[in-house]
């Protein structure tokens, strides 16, 4: 959740001085990983300060299968990689990303480019956000020109293109978040996407740029009627103001100037149904259809943008679906242990946001989605810490991996990265993926096909908040497989779990009975 400045992940992950050095260790290139028709999975925020550390870290997430990854957007801002009007663009960040990740066999990168410059911006108050990033009239065409040479570089035609580049990078974003990110007004960014989107498609006719990702959490949008869609954006107190559905909605008036919808996906997993479908209603209205593209998420988090370790004080975190305002003293009391690295509350902590990241990446997939990025490649550490109060919830022990900081030597591999790790085992190159629906919509069970064969994941949604001392939840269904017998395996959830259990049950007539809970389970065998 939104209660930092993602320049404090840079801070604590890259301290350490940046070497210049071409390649470490002498390492083959990892054959490349391919999302075919399928959804790409990726992970963010990956860090660019420190070449040791990008090569040391993407090596170790190729380890999960994942084709996808999206960087530490900060680093590479328009004016950290151009110092000033007269100054030549600085790649050497990009670089070491673009080349390490595709070096471990990443083949769809995300870039995130913004328009912060100290120099070039319309606003740039001495101190705090930036009020208006977009660039001034005097330093447009080198806006321009900054854009079109950074996708000139990363788009494999030949020309100008980073030495040993393995596959064009097609996925571009313009600014991080159309929040207090990009806080300027809606008519000044939507001039400043325009710009991008020629720029970039005249260096590459094939790429695909997205706007500011839309930031709607904590809104509802789990309406009947899209007449409601007004009044919950009205009735809801939002953490961050800067631009409301008007504004979304002035964007999404102009699909000329973008090739995929960006959304963050900072509630609970199912929020991504939400949203696609009010995206629905209002790309119908325009007469129009996009791709749309998940650039951002978190684990579900309970409670954000404030402090969550406290019940009474004031100003409070904002509590966010499934919770509601009667678990804020029970979260309260959960926050304080995990904030003290009590080792229990932590052990479960790890599991839910494996558990959480599969339904994420599955619910993604069904609704079409085109990528994903899922979080985080390490922990939000800043945030973890007692005085920050865990005002970014649960989110802020949502990594995968534990690095030096220094080398990139992995530390301790936590089971987000097993789980992103089993969840590529069932969805191969162009798999596709079916819900199948039960009378209670709580619960939830997706076919995967890939390669000709079938396979089941599958849970229970017990639609509350769900801490340590509630256990497991659970609900008996009935599976139709197809198979005389089948493999059940749940999600890899424990501390110091690296391959998943197995075990094989007899159906009944074809069909397998489950106790499902909140963790999923995958089940294979049906034909």
């Amino acid at each position: 959740m939104r209660g930092m400045t993602w320049s404090t992940l840079a801070i604590q992950l890259c301290a350490a001085a940046a070497s210049q050095a071409e390649g470490l260790n002498g390492d083959e290139p990892l054959p490349g990983r391919f999302a075919g028709k399928g959804i790409v999975i990726g992970l963010e925020y990956a860090v660019v300060n420190n070449q040791p550390l990008v090569h040391e870290m993407s090596r170790a997430l190729a380890e999960t299968g994942m084709t996808g990854m999206k960087h530490f957007p900060d680093a590479v801002e328009w004016g950290d990689m151009q110092k000033g009007p007269d100054q030549k663009i600085d790649y050497t960040r990009l670089d070491w990303f673009v080349n390490e990740y595709q070096q471990s066999g990443f083949t769809e990168l995300t870039l995130c480019l913004k328009p912060h410059c100290t120099w070039g911006s319309v606003d740039v108050p001495p101190l705090g956000k930036y009020t208006d990033p977009s660039p001034k009239p005097e330093y447009r065409r080198l806006f321009e020109k900054w854009i079109q040479s950074v996708v000139e570089r990363y788009d494999r035609d030949g020309v100008a293109d980073m030495p040993g580049l393995r596959w064009p990078v097609r996925y571009l974003e313009i600014g991080s978040e159309f929040s207090s990110y990009e806080p300027e007004p809606v008519d000044a960014y939507l001039n400043t996407l325009g710009m991008a989107f020629r720029a970039a498609h005249n260096a590459y006719p094939a790429v695909r740029v997205g706007h500011a990702a839309f930031l709607i959490t904590p809104v509802d949008l789990d309406v009947k009627n899209p007449a409601d869609y007004d009044r919950v954006w009205a009735e809801t107190k939002h953490p961050d103001p800067s631009h409301d559905l008007a504004d979304q909605r002035a964007i999404l008036d102009h699909p000329e100037l973008f090739d995929f919808i960006n959304i963050h996906n900072l509630g609970w997993p199912y929020e991504i149904e939400d949203i696609l479908r009010w995206l629905r209603y209002e790309t119908r209205r325009r007469g129009y259809s996009r791709p749309v593209v998940v650039s951002d998420t978190v684990p579900t988090s309970y409670i954000g943008w404030g402090p969550a370790t406290t019940c009474t004080a004031k100003p409070l975190g904002y509590v966010c679906k499934p919770a509601v305002e009667a678990d804020r003293c029970r979260l309260a009391d959960f926050f304080k242990k995990l904030v003290n690295k009590d080792a229990a509350s932590l052990a479960w902590t790890r599991g839910f946001v494996a558990a959480d990241h599969t339904k994420r990446a599955v619910v993604a997939a069904e609704q079409g989605v085109k990528l994903i990025n899922l979080s985080f490649t390490g922990d939000i550490t800043l945030a973890t810490m007692p005085f920050f109060q865990a005002a970014a919830g649960i989110s802020a022990w949502g990594g995968a991996l534990r690095v030096d900081a220094f080398t990139g030597a992995v530390l301790e591999r936590y089971p987000l990265f097993y789980a992103i790790r089993q969840l590529m085992g069932y969805l191969k190159s162009g798999s596709t993926v079916s819900r199948v629906k039960y009378a209670d919509d709580r619960i939830r069970v997706y076919m995967i096909r890939a390669a000709g064969r079938r396979s089941w994941v599958a849970w229970f949604n017990p639609n509350k908040a769900l801490l340590p001392e509630d256990g497991q939840p659970a609900i008996t269904v009935s599976l139709a497989t197809g198979a005389a017998k089948v493999t059940i395996e749940p999600v890899i959830t424990t501390m110091g779990q690296t391959e998943p259990d197995r075990r094989v049950v007899a159906t009944k007539n074809s069909a397998v009975r489950l106790s499902l809970t909140h963790t999923p389970v995958y089940v294979t065998g049906g034909e």
